[in-house]
């Protein structure tokens, strides 16, 4: 991720300075660049934070959560904008929740059958019974 950021850095600086050769626009001011700015980092942390979540435990923790992100915009936006909530609004994020709650408890299940902590280094050689071969393995 850092050098996804750092290499973004290094494309964009040099594109930026020729489009807004004057330095004082570069100056931050307490108004709506600045909430961007805040914006952007935010956005970015959560793109390193979902990263770290599917090395962890996978990319079904992961996809779930889109649909109850939904659900949780739409109470959202209930209770700070004022917005309408519908019966089919709140129908549908009992069924997201429902789903979400099963998968989860499904995952937890699977976890208990088969403890293998997903960032541990096998390091195995295949035995003559198997027919699989590790990805890397040095002939």
């Amino acid at each position: 991720m850092f050098f996804t950021y750092l290499i973004g850095v290094f494309i964009s600086a040099p594109v930026c300075i020729i489009a807004e050769p004057n330095l004082s626009a570069w100056r931050l001011a307490p108004d709506i660049s600045l909430v961007v700015i805040i914006y952007a980092g935010w956005v970015a942390l959560c793109f390193i934070l979902r990263t770290w979540a599917v090395r962890i435990k996978g990319p079904v923790y992961l996809a779930i959560f889109k649909p109850l992100s939904i659900a949780i915009a739409a109470f959202m936006s209930f209770i700070f904008l004022g917005e309408a909530l519908h019966l089919g609004s709140v129908i549908g994020a009992i069924i997201i929740c429902v789903g979400f709650y099963a998968v989860l408890w499904g995952k937890a299940k699977e976890e208990e059958e088969t403890p293998e902590d997903p960032l541990a280094f096998h390091n195995s050689t295949p035995s003559s019974n198997d027919k699989t071969t590790p990805l890397l393995a040095t002939p």
